[in-house]
């Protein structure tokens, strides 16, 4: 999976995982409805989160979702196997935009961009993230960088 729109040029997801669309998914003309779209990407988010995130912060901070676009690009029938990707798009100072693609037989049907604030638990307050997150995003801005406009 790649995001088009970066530079011109595609840059990897780094975190890739698949579900399998169930019936519970589905409205009444046999698509994937709207809401099961969020579902899917939350929990590819969660999986990215969990694997690349956590063991850097720990449990004892919060990472509060702040914002969360979805743009559909294509319907889904059932039945489909749904490809999410997630990568880092970038690490500001207590903030993280996670950048995400949902594909069907490498076909876009979807993507995401969600925002993330690093938060202390027990003041409610938004904290910088640590180097080590900083560095999780290096790879795709240094690729990104390299890239000739």
């Amino acid at each position: 999976m790649t995001d088009p729109t970066t530079a011109g040029q595609p840059v990897p997801f780094t975190h890739v995982v698949e579900d399998t669309l169930r019936v519970s998914d589905l409205d009444f003309q046999r698509h994937m409805g709207n809401t099961a779209f969020t579902q899917v990407f939350a929990n590819a988010r969660f999986a990215f989160l969990s694997d690349e995130v956590r063991p850097i912060v720990g449990f004892d901070v919060i990472l509060a979702l702040v914002k969360l676009d979805v743009e559909f690009k294509g319907q889904v029938h059932y039945p489909a196997v749904l490809r999410t990707g997630t990568r880092l798009e970038k690490v500001g100072r207590t903030s993280m935009t996670l950048l995400q693609e949902m594909s069907v037989d490498g076909r876009v049907v979807a993507t995401s961009r969600s925002v993330f604030v690093h938060t202390d638990r027990a003041s409610g307050k938004s904290i910088p993230w640590p180097d080590a997150v900083h560095e999780l995003a290096s790879p795709v801005l240094a690729e990104t960088a390299a890239v000739p406009s």
